[in-house]
């Protein structure tokens, strides 16, 4: 029993870094609509089984990740998210969390984005419209 699961974790660990050598690395910028960064949040890529993401620096720049930081993504059509984008606001009824982006960009059943991997020059730049409401 002991060599049965001494084998399976051996190969399990196999199989997962293999996994992660045929990532394709992708990064680049996200911007609102007007060129300013933004400078919150994390970038997802997508798919109903799948998911990497990538940190959102404070120049709007991001490198994606599967299995590990900054590791790349596997061949593939993706949707893309961007989660996190939010500021605290503080207000009579304490403090609140206000998203950044549009919402449909922070969800994966409503986003319009996608990418097909590998993307040109490993580069994916976003463009994403402000919260159309106002701040509470």
């Amino acid at each position: 029993m002991k060599r049965v699961l001494i084998f399976a974790l051996f190969f399990s660990v196999v199989f997962a870094l293999g996994c992660s050598k045929g990532n394709i690395q992708l990064g680049g910028t996200v911007t609102f609509e007007d060129g300013t960064p933004l400078t919150v949040g994390a970038v997802c890529f997508s798919t109903d089984s799948f998911m990497a993401s990538g940190n959102i620096d404070s120049h709007g720049k991001y490198v994606m990740g599967s299995y590990g930081v900054n590791d790349g993504l596997p061949k593939g059509t993706y949707k893309i998210y961007i989660s996190g984008a939010t500021e605290e606001i503080s207000g009579r009824g304490g403090i609140s969390m206000y998203s950044l982006i549009d919402p449909r960009f922070a969800d994966y059943s409503s986003t319009p984005l996608t990418c097909e991997i590998p993307a040109p020059n490993n580069t994916f730049d976003i463009k994403v419209p402000q919260n159309p409401q106002s701040k509470p």
